[in-house]
């Protein structure tokens, strides 16, 4: 096989090297085809685009309150409206769709053996919900504001941010308080030599966004709610009966 006349000029080191990166680049593009959280665009007169699903980018929770231990069966919960801080339009209608988002994320994670979302308390205060949760058998009320609502759709960056309370109904005490906030940015393009690789934003980022803090701070949650207090020690085993002495006249 005969060498390009541009590679014969370069040593055999130099094209041996050329190649094995070539080789990889082209072993990486095959790669990435087969994430399922990819897709391919493939082109004949330029590069080839794979496209890579964002992701939400955030810090861990920040947790104000929490409670000292477990409670000894797991507890059940209804969720209010979480009220929009921003003045904005269609901000109540916002807030209730957000919060339906954080009850069906903590619903499906089994946050609460049994929580309920009701929409028509938007708008009520705390002793108000504690009060209807009372009512109902509930034993906590979990009250909300989302602080921070930026949506840019598929083509602008996202984000949200949100802190919630969960209130004990029978005593009206704070049980937990946590707050986190997460971005979903687009128009990242890297470019490689046979690709490119581009985000790929989902088609509704606010849900997306919502649903990834809720599950954050749900998990910590469902460790404490499951948490059932361990039985105390069992004490030191009796002593073995001993053997009962023989009859007399006989031997063993």
């Amino acid at each position: 096989m005969r060498r390009h006349p541009r590679l014969a000029r370069l040593p055999a080191c130099l094209t041996t090297r050329l190649a094995a990166r070539l080789a990889g680049l082209v072993c990486a593009l095959a790669g990435l085809t087969l994430l399922a959280a990819c897709a391919i665009e493939p082109k004949l007169s330029d590069k080839s685009t794979v496209y890579i699903d964002n992701y939400t980018r955030r810090d861990s929770p920040e947790v104000y309150v929490e409670p000292m231990r477990s409670p000894p069966a797991p507890v059940s919960a209804l969720m209010v409206p979480f009220e929009v801080t921003q003045d904005m339009a269609g901000s109540q209608d916002l807030g209730e769709q957000l919060t339906r988002v954080v009850w069906q994320t903590w619903t499906r994670d089994r946050v609460f053996p049994k929580i309920l979302y009701e929409p028509k308390l938007r708008g009520a205060s705390t002793p108000q919900a504690v009060a209807v949760a009372r009512r109902m058998g509930l034993d906590t009320v979990i009250v909300g504001k989302f602080t921070y609502v930026l949506s840019g759709g598929t083509r602008g960056d996202s984000g949200v941010s949100f802190t919630f309370d969960v209130i004990d109904a029978r005593n009206g005490e704070r049980l937990w308080s946590m707050a986190e906030a997460g971005t979903m940015e687009t128009g990242l393009v890297e470019d490689y030599i046979l690709f490119a690789r581009k985000n790929r934003m989902p088609t509704d980022p606010l849900t997306a966004i919502t649903s990834t803090l809720a599950m954050d701070m749900g998990g910590t949650m469902t460790k404490w709610n499951y948490g059932f207090v361990p039985p105390p020690p069992a004490g030191p085993n009796p002593a073995p009966p001993q053997p009962a002495p023989a009859p007399s006249g006989r031997r063993l």
